[in-house]
C-alpha cells in the first residue's frame, strides 16, 4: 500500500490552528516557534515551562502512543506473509492501528477543554483511523470513527462523501450487484483504490455531499449490517442542524430552507425512534439535560450493541462457551467519548440548540413522539438496565 493514502487529508489540516495543551494559549498568536512533543507527535507546547509542567499527565499516553506505532510498524512487515502468520500479524497490526488512533482521541479529549482546541490532536486520531479505514473498512469501529470525527470537526461535504461510498459502492471488478454483496464491493473497491496517491475515490467532489429526502429512510436497510445505522445517521444529523444555523440568516421561506428542515425531521425521527421511545435522545442533547445516559446506553445508540449481543458473526471478541460476562470491543469503549464530543457541539456551536429546539416543535406539531427526559425520580442507568435484561430474558425463555 502506498505510503501517500492520508496526503490528501494531510493536506487539509496543514492549517489548523494549534493550542497549547498545558495553559491553553493559541500559538498563532506567540512569536516564539511553537514546541511539539518529540515522542508522541501530536500535543504542543508555547514553552518549555508549560512542557515540564504537563509531563505527569501526559507521559503515560505519549509513551503508549510510541509503543503503539512501533507495534503497528513491526506487524505490518509480517502483514504480508501468506499463511497464519501473514493472517494474525496483519490482524493484529489492524487492531494496534485501532489503538493507537483511540489512544490520541483520549489524549485530545483528556488535554483540551473544546473542540476547537483539540482540533490538531483529533485531526491526528482522525488520520490514524483513515489509515485504517484503508486497510480495511469493514474493521469494528474505522469506518465509524471516521464519519462521527469528520462531523464533530466541521468536515461536512467529507462526511456526506464517506457515508455514500458505504452506502453506494462502485461494483467491484469481481462482480456482484449492488445490495446483495455491498460488503464485498466496499472491500474490493478499497483495495482496488489503495494505491491512489488522493482520496477522490472515496471521498468524491463535494457537489454530491447531500442526500434525496427518500434515501434517509432506506439507510438502515442497505448500510453494512455490522455498523450502528446511528453512527451514520446522528452525524448527518449534526451536520443538517449546522447547516440550518447558517440558513436561518438567510432568507427563512427560500426552498433550500424548508428542504433542509424537513430533511432535519426525518433524520431526528429515525434517531428519536431507534432508541424505542426509551431514551430520550434529541432532548438530552441540550447542556441542561437531566437524562442519565451510562456507556451502556450510549453503546446502544452507537455500537448497536443489542445486534451484536444476538449475532456474533461480525464482534472480534466471542462470547466464551460458559456464558461468561461479555466484554466490550475497542469500538464500544470509545463511544461514550465521540457522544460527550457531540454534545460539546451542539454546547459551543452558536443557535443549534434554537434549530434544535425548533426541531423538536416541528415533529411534535406534526405527530411525531419525542421522548421526554426522565423525572427527577426516575429509575438509574443501572436500574433502566437490570429490567430490560430481566425483560429480554422473560421473552427468550418464553414467560412474556
Amino acid at each position: 500500500m502506498s505510503g501517500s493514502f492520508s496526503l490528501h487529508l494531510t493536506e487539509l489540516f496543514k492549517d489548523t490552528q494549534k493550542y497549547c495543551v498545558a495553559c491553553r494559549q493559541d500559538l498563532s498568536a506567540t512569536s516564539t516557534q511553537p514546541l511539539r512533543c518529540s515522542r508522541c507527535k501530536v500535543v504542543h507546547y508555547c514553552s518549555r515551562e508549560c512542557q515540564k509542567s504537563n509531563f505527569s499527565l501526559h507521559k503515560s499516553c505519549c509513551k503508549r502512543i510510541s509503543n503503539l506505532r512501533q507495534q503497528a510498524a513491526n506487524a505490518l512487515l509480517l502483514g504480508g506473509e501468506d499463511g497464519a502468520v501473514g493472517m494474525d500479524a496483519d490482524n493484529k497490526m489492524k487492531s494496534c492501528q485501532y489503538d493507537l488512533a483511540d489512544t490520541i482521541l483520549h489524549l485530545g479529549y483528556k488535554s483540551t477543554d473544546t473542540i476547537e482546541r483539540g482540533k490538531y490532536i483529533y485531526e491526528c486520531a482522525l488520520l490514524e483511523y483513515y489509515k485504517l479505514l484503508r486497510q480495511d473498512p469493514l474493521w469494528i469501529g474505522a469506518c465509524e470513527s471516521v464519519v462521527l470525527l469528520l462531523s464533530v470537526l466541521g468536515y461536512d461535504d467529507l462526511c456526506f462523501s464517506l457515508i455514500r461510498f458505504m452506502l453506494h459502492p462502485p461494483p467491484s471488478t469481481k462482480g456482484g450487484s449492488e445490495g446483495v454483496d455491498r460488503d464485498s464491493d466496499i472491500r474490493q473497491y478499497t483495495a482496488d483504490a489503495s494505491e491512489n496517491d488522493f482520496d477522490s475515490w472515496i471521498f468524491g467532489s463535494p457537489s454530491g455531499a447531500t442526500f434525496e429526502l427518500s434515501e434517509y429512510d432506506k439507510i438502515r436497510d442497505i448500510m453494512p449490517k455490522q455498523i450502528g445505522a446511528n453512527t451514520f445517521l446522528v452525524p448527518l444529523m449534526l451536520i443538517k442542524m449546522r447547516q440550518q444555523t447558517t440558513e436561518r440568516r438567510g432568507a427563512l421561506l427560500s426552498p433550500s430552507f424548508w428542504k433542509l428542515e424537513a430533511e432535519t425531521v426525518e433524520i431526528c425521527r429515525q434517531v428519536e425512534y431507534s432508541a424505542q421511545f426509551l431514551l430520550p435522545v434529541l432532548r438530552s442533547l441540550f447542556p441542561d439535560s437531566r437524562q442519565r445516559w451510562g456507556d451502556i446506553e450510549i453503546c446502544a445508540l452507537l455500537a448497536d450493541v443489542d445486534y451484536r449481543l444476538h449475532s456474533n458473526k461480525y464482534d472480534r471478541i466471542e462470547k466464551e462457551e460458559d456464558d461468561k460476562p461479555r466484554v466490550n470491543n475497542s469500538w464500544e469503549n470509545s463511544c461514550p467519548t465521540f457522544w460527550m464530543m457531540l454534545k460539546d457541539c451542539y454546547a459551543f456551536t452558536p443557535g443549534i440548540l434554537d434549530v434544535l429546539e425548533e426541531t423538536i416543535d416541528k415533529m411534535v406539531e406534526t405527530g411525531i413522539h419525542v421522548t421526554p427526559e426522565d423525572p427527577p425520580d426516575a429509575p438509574t442507568a443501572g436500574e433502566y438496565m437490570d429490567f430490560v435484561s430481566y425483560m429480554a430474558e422473560r421473552q427468550r425463555n418464553g414467560t412474556l
